[in-house]
């Protein structure tokens, strides 16, 4: 499912260049040519914050419910917003003093307000530039020739075409072919790229342009290779993992800084749109990490980034050490709304590629249980020195046994090194031994799961019920870690999937609560039913959960005085619509720093 466990390991394989800057483009000193990576009791305000300084607000949101998420006091009917912070939660009584002239006043009239979804593991940067194009997120050939051609119909003359989410099970097992790209687009590159980044779907006229023949040479024959007619040994289209796919993205569809940074600008509106208002990124993956984060700045300084971001540099590679590449990031990025303060490491790969560290074999392939790409000894080295350097970790984990060493390794560093705020978290966190459940509060490790992965989906069922027999069946064990009292976050991990790709934190929410794939209420849960979480639980591993995982908990992810006004307003009630109707509850309104980033 991880895009970026796959593609960071064939960087060999990008292409990158260096130019001066355009007058279009004033903060980007380097240029990238890359592969596509890819009614309710109020809560009284405080007095001394709610009266300083000017006594009118900016906006007020009155007529509640208003949902807080502060302990204790979930519940209020109205919030005051003066500049970017809250003023005033509490009573439609309470918050008149605050309306003036110039106030806003929204009349929620049963519309609820929330604080701002908060993303805990998320790669805009790649999923901006990889999803451009046509979604193909279909279940039968058919359904996907029906979308290209539907996209052709409404589609301008363009140079290139692309496309992101094919399905496997919607092929053959030897792929999808050109043929049928051919009868749509005979004259136009086409590059379509699979649900997961690993393979991607081709026309002639694209194989053409990159001069991949019949004589080319796979680039890592047996793994990464050109998929061949067996009659013919021609090339049929069907591109296999990222060297292979970098050939031709190289060649046809070059993915410069210049495409990325303006598919970046234009997918941060749809995340406000989602009602996201923090996020945390969890890896640049085709970009230089300073690349990244000067695009994320430079939408920043033109009041275009709707959302503050913590990010990462991201590390799997054991000839290099990672923190002085940390270290120097936290220093050149700390702006209002970008830091750049946080170190992911990634330990294994996933389950399809039989690349998620195990603790027994793989059940159809008892010759492996998988490897971890850092050494045990180095990752606990790792992890110890940034700990005691005040360095948050956040750490791609999916197999039993890359878990239990990474929770090795907090441990270890938390018995040398003084104590502090720690704010370390495994991400993913498939694959979980019952013994290393409680370990997660023990030592205030963070979980973050993409919660839409948790369904009985063709994905559990094609690849990881064969690959892990019985263990699939108790797999994202959600709700054990929050019943021992561990803090969950939730983040989609957009783009990458193995099946599903989103980014809205209202799907995740849902099938949090319900372990069933969106619009199929009759499906059976994945079980054990018993890891679905609450509603109340849901919404707050999309909010706390994760601000307390990026270490911002006391300045947004609650609506409480004080705090940053980060909102969001939704169309109905989510305690009061029917589960499976969570995802398709319309956001109205958000709010970041106090202003209106999507109505």
């Amino acid at each position: 499912m991880c895009i970026g466990c796959d593609w960071s390991r064939f960087r060999d394989f990008l292409k990158f260049d260096s130019k001066s800057t355009t007058d279009a483009e004033p903060s980007r000193r380097r240029l990238l040519q890359a592969g596509a990576a890819f009614a309710a009791v109020g809560v009284a305000p405080t007095p001394a914050a709610a009266r300083t300084g000017s006594e009118k607000a900016d906006i007020v949101f009155r007529n509640g419910p208003v949902y807080t998420v502060s302990g204790g006091r979930e519940w209020a009917r109205a919030v005051a917003v003066r500049h970017k912070h809250i003023v005033y939660v509490g009573d439609d009584a309470g918050v008149r003093s605050f309306i003036g002239p110039r106030t806003r006043v929204v009349d929620l009239a049963g519309k609820m307000l929330l604080p701002g979804f908060v993303e805990g593991h998320i790669h805009p940067v790649a999923g901006a530039a990889i999803t451009r194009g046509v979604d193909l997120q279909f279940d039968s050939r058919d359904e996907v020739l029906e979308a290209l051609r539907g996209y052709r119909a409404k589609l301008g003359k363009v140079d290139v075409i692309r496309g992101f989410g094919w399905r496997y099970n919607a092929f053959p097992a030897a792929g999808p072919r050109k043929e049928d790209l051919d009868q749509i687009w005979p004259d136009t590159p086409v590059i379509l790229a699979a649900i997961d980044g690993h393979s991607a779907w081709v026309n002639s006229k694209a194989l053409a342009v990159a001069e991949v023949t019949k004589a080319t040479k796979d680039p890592l024959p047996g793994f990464s290779y050109f998929q061949r007619d067996p009659a013919s040994g021609e090339p049929t289209g069907y591109l296999v993992e990222p060297p292979a796919m970098f050939k031709v993205l190289n060649t046809v569809a070059p993915f410069t800084t210049g495409f990325v940074a303006e598919s970046l600008e234009d997918w941060v509106p749809k995340a406000s749109a989602a009602g996201i208002t923090s996020i945390f990124d969890a890896g640049m993956l085709l970009l230089p990490d300073e690349v990244g984060f000067q695009l994320y700045q430079d939408l920043e300084r033109r009041g275009k980034l709707p959302f503050r971001v913590v990010g990462s540099t991201y590390h799997n590679n054991p000839a290099i050490d990672p923190l002085p590449i940390i270290k120097a990031l936290r220093r050149r990025f700390h702006s209002e709304l970008v830091q750049a303060s946080v170190l992911k490491l990634n330990i294994d790969g996933g389950e399809a590629q039989r690349t998620a560290a195990l603790l027994a074999p793989y059940t159809d392939d008892p010759s492996t249980s998988g490897d971890t790409l850092l050494p045990p000894d180095l990752l606990t080295n790792i992890i110890r020195r940034a700990d005691r350097d005040g360095i948050n970790i956040h750490i791609h984990s999916y197999g039993d046994r890359a878990n239990r060493l990474c929770l090795d390794g907090f441990e270890a560093a938390m018995k040398v090194n003084p104590p502090r705020d720690r704010r370390h978290t495994l991400a993913h966190v498939v694959v979980l031994s019952p013994d290393d459940v409680p370990r997660f509060a023990a030592l205030g490790v963070t979980a973050q799961f993409s919660t839409q992965w948790s369904v009985a989906d063709a994905y559990w069922h094609s690849v990881m019920r064969p690959r892990l027999g019985s263990r699939a069946e108790q797999v994202y064990r959600t709700g054990s870690i929050l019943r021992h009292g561990g803090n969950i976050s939730l983040g989609t991990d957009w783009p990458a999937a193995g099946y599903y790709s989103t980014y809205r934190p209202l799907e995740a929410i849902e099938i949090a609560t319900t372990r069933q794939e969106l619009n199929k209420p009759d499906q059976p849960p994945l079980v054990p039913l018993d890891e679905r979480i609450s509603l109340e639980a849901a919404i707050r591993a999309a909010t706390m959960g994760p601000a307390y995982q990026i270490g911002l908990d006391q300045k947004i992810g609650s609506i409480e005085v004080g705090k940053l006004a980060d909102l969001v307003v939704l169309e109905n009630n989510l305690f009061e619509v029917a589960p499976h109707d969570i995802h398709s509850t319309k956001v109205v309104m958000t709010v970041m720093n106090g202003q209106v980033r999507h109505e």
